[in-house]
C-alpha cells in the first residue's frame, strides 16, 4: 500500500519544475517521501545529479527508502549515476511497459526519467508509469542475470 511505502526522489535543476509538480501529486496521493532536491531551477547544475543519485541511492541501498526515482533532463545523466552505487538497480523509462519490465524482469530498485519527455506525456501519464513500475513485482524468471549483475558489484576494474 501506499501508505507503508517510503521513497527517496531527487532531481537537477533541468528537471526541477516538473519534479515539484510530480512531488506534490504523488504526496497528495498519501506516498511518504524523503526529498532529496535540488533546490531550484536556477542552481548551478555542476554535476548536481550524480550528488543527488547518489544520496537516492543510498537510501535505498540502506533500506531507509523502499525505492528511489530520479529525474533529470533527460534521465540518462541520473541513471548511469545511480548504477555507480553498489547494488543499485537503476533503471530508465518514458512508457508504461518498460517501467513494467524493469520491475518484473530486473528488479529495478531506482526508476529515472526525463523531464523534458515527460512534460510533454503530462503528469498523469508519469503518474500512471511511476505507479506501475511500483506496484509490479519481481517475477524471479531471470535469477542467473540477477546474480550475474550482482557479481560485477564486486568487481574492480
Amino acid at each position: 500500500m501506499v501508505e507503508t511505502m517510503k521513497l527517496a526522489m531527487g532531481c537537477d535543476p533541468a528537471a526541477y519544475l516538473f519534479y515539484r509538480k510530480l512531488l506534490e501529486r504523488m504526496r497528495g496521493e498519501g506516498y511518504d517521501i524523503v526529498d532529496v532536491g535540488c533546490e531550484s531551477e536556477n542552481e548551478a547544475d555542476g554535476g548536481k545529479y550524480a550528488e543527488i543519485a547518489e544520496i537516492v541511492s543510498n537510501k535505498v541501498i540502506k533500506k531507509e527508502c523502499d525505492y528511489g526515482i530520479l529525474l533529470c533532463g533527460t534521465g540518462q545523466g541520473m541513471a548511469m549515476a545511480a548504477n555507480k552505487i553498489p547494488g543499485i538497480r537503476a533503471v530508465l523509462c518514458y512508457d508504461v511497459l518498460p517501467a513494467v519490465l524493469s520491475k518484473n524482469d530486473n528488479n529495478g530498485n531506482v526508476l529515472c526519467t526525463g523531464a523534458w519527455f515527460m512534460e510533454k506525456k503530462g503528469i498523469d501519464f508519469t503518474l500512471a508509469m511511476i505507479h506501475a513500475w511500483l506496484f509490479s513485482d519481481y517475477t524471479g524468471t531471470h535469477e542467473d542475470g540477477m546474480r550475474a549483475l550482482s557479481h560485477l558489484d564486486c568487481k574492480r576494474y
